[in-house]
Formats: structure tokens, C-alpha cells, sequence
């Protein structure tokens, strides 16, 4: 069982090799060592295969798993931790955008640093059946250009892999309707694009659920009605203020188990934590304080 005290003491680091343009290998070693500089020790594995860092954190001895990578890392992780092992992240991916919610650097030492300030919340979790899921999900354009760009990018990740199949995509892109039910509710059967956000960010940097909390037990729900390349390039440029919730083509609010369903015939693919999905209907329900995480000392948020 994981240590009782605070102190986070038997750690194991599992690091995404080819993650941060290949330098996963690299960082990951860099953290062993800002650790052991902290008289933390730490063993250090690495991914081989989709699913495996789920396998590396299951460990139920564990007081602390480090996740060197992306989001798509630290979905694995979160789906293999036992009950009492906590979440730590070395950012290494293309948007870290769990990594920026909670305030992480890039940096190793200061990874280190909170590991060894061991200052630990509980923060929430979606669900879809038994899948854990820390970020969000996204069902309509965002999904389609992720399943574009994990169709096409080779071994190494970077944010100009997503530039042809983001464009292409965004200009093909049908945008068919989605039924969406909120807690048993009927809000809407004509959105285009749903969003639904355990953290303010969603697809990349974009703040498409900017009221989304954490800690707050209830999921943020944004919805796009009236869409098309041209209306979403518009959009874009507006979501930076978070008033953008309030116009007339956006639906914004806060739910514990949300559904979405395609509403006619075609195909709409979602997906969850930056990673395809599949197509819809699917269903997310909120597990309050769900996964125990490290928070750095300078984290604004938490």
C-alpha cells in the first residue's frame, strides 16, 4: 500500500519515449535525477505500445506516478492507478492541456519539486462505462480532426503535424446534428459540435469550457449550433473572451451525466482526452474526487 504519510516515496516514472519530438527518454531521465537530488528515488519505465502506461501504474504499492508525456499519456495512467496513488506530470506532449490546467512546467526540477512539496488533491474524473477520463472529450469537429491527425503523423508528435489534416478536415467537415441530454434533460437536437470539459481547455489550447472547475463535481457542457468552417473560424477568434458563452449560437452548462447521440443517419466521431474515440452515442458521467493529484506550490488554480 502507498505510503500513510505525505511524504510521496515510492515512485515510479512512466514516460511516452517518443513524446516532446523524442525527447520523452531524455526528460524522463532528468527527472530521476532532479529527484534523487531531493533524496526521492525513483524507477523509470517507458511506453512500448498503446494501453501500456495504464499496465506500468497499476502497481498497487505505489505512492506516486509520474506521467512524462502528453494527454493522451496521462489518460492511460489514470485508467491503471490503484485507489491511494497519486498523479504527478512532466508535460512533454503537443498541448499538455491537463499539465496547464494544473499549473506544471516543462521542466524537470520543478516536476521534482512538487513531488517532493507533496501537496496532494482529489479532483474529478469522467466516465464513459469503466474508461477514466481527466480532460474532456469533444464530439463533431475536434474529433475528426484528431482521428485525421493520429491517421497521418508517424512516430514523432509536433504541432505542424496537425497543420494539413486540421485545414483539410476543417474544410470538409460536414458538421451533422447532436442530440445532447443534460442529467435527463433534452437541451438540444441541433448542435453541431459538443464539448464536454472537466478543464477549461479543450482541443489543444481552446478554451471552449472556461467556467470548468476541477474539484467542483459537475462536468461543463459547451455546444455549437449553426456551424460551418467560416462560422467556426469567426468563433475562434471570440473564444478567447470568456463571454463568447454568451452568443446566440453557443449553449453553456453544468452537468453530472451528459449523452450525446448522433441525430440522423451520418457518422460523428468523438473524442476523449486528445485521443479518437470512435462514433457516437456515448455517455459521461462525473465521479467526484476521483484520482488523487500532486498540485505544484505555484499552481493559480488549486
Amino acid at each position: 500500500m502507498p505510503s500513510p504519510t505525505n511524504r510521496l516515496e515510492t515512485i515510479r516514472i512512466v514516460a511516452n519515449p517518443i513524446s516532446g519530438g523524442g525527447q520523452g527518454k531524455i526528460q524522463a531521465q532528468a527527472l530521476q535525477k532532479a529527484l534523487a537530488s531531493l533524496e526521492l528515488n525513483a524507477e523509470v519505465t517507458f511506453t512500448e505500445r498503446a494501453g501500456h502506461g495504464g499496465e506500468l501504474a497499476s502497481d498497487s504499492d505505489l505512492d506516486c506516478v509520474v506521467a512524462v508525456g502528453g494527454d493522451g499519456t496521462i489518460n492511460e495512467i489514470i485508467n491503471g492507478l490503484q485507489p491511494g496513488t497519486a498523479l504527478s506530470i512532466l508535460p512533454m506532449g503537443t498541448a499538455n492541456v491537463v499539465a496547464r490546467e494544473l499549473g506544471y512546467s516543462r521542466e524537470p526540477a520543478d516536476t521534482a519539486k512538487a513531488i517532493a512539496n507533496g501537496k496532494v488533491l482529489s479532483l474529478d474524473l469522467l466516465l464513459m462505462g469503466d474508461r477514466k477520463i481527466i480532460l474532456g472529450a469533444g464530439a463533431g469537429l475536434d474529433a475528426a480532426i484528431t482521428e485525421a491527425v493520429s491517421n497521418s503523423r508517424g512516430k514523432k508528435s509536433s504541432y505542424l503535424k496537425w497543420v494539413g489534416p486540421s485545414v483539410k478536415t476543417a474544410f470538409s467537415y460536414s458538421f451533422p446534428p447532436i442530440r445532447v441530454v443534460v442529467d435527463g434533460k433534452e437541451v438540444s437536437d441541433s448542435a453541431q459540435y459538443a464539448i464536454v470539459g472537466n478543464c477549461r481547455n479543450s482541443a489543444g489550447l481552446f478554451p471552449a469550457t472556461p467556467q470548468a472547475t476541477m474539484n467542483d463535481g459537475y462536468v461543463d457542457v459547451c455546444l455549437f449550433h449553426n456551424m460551418g468552417v467560416f462560422k467556426m473560424m469567426t468563433l475562434a477568434v471570440t473564444v478567447w473572451n470568456p463571454k463568447f458563452i454568451g452568443h446566440r449560437d453557443v449553449t453553456y452548462l453544468k452537468g453530472k451525466k451528459v449523452t450525446l447521440e448522433a441525430r440522423g443517419d451520418e457518422n460523428v466521431p468523438f473524442q476523449i482526452d486528445g485521443d479518437p474515440a470512435g462514433r457516437l452515442p456515448v455517455t459521461f458521467e462525473v465521479a467526484p474526487k476521483a484520482v488523487r493529484v500532486v498540485i505544484p506550490p505555484t499552481s493559480e488554480n488549486y
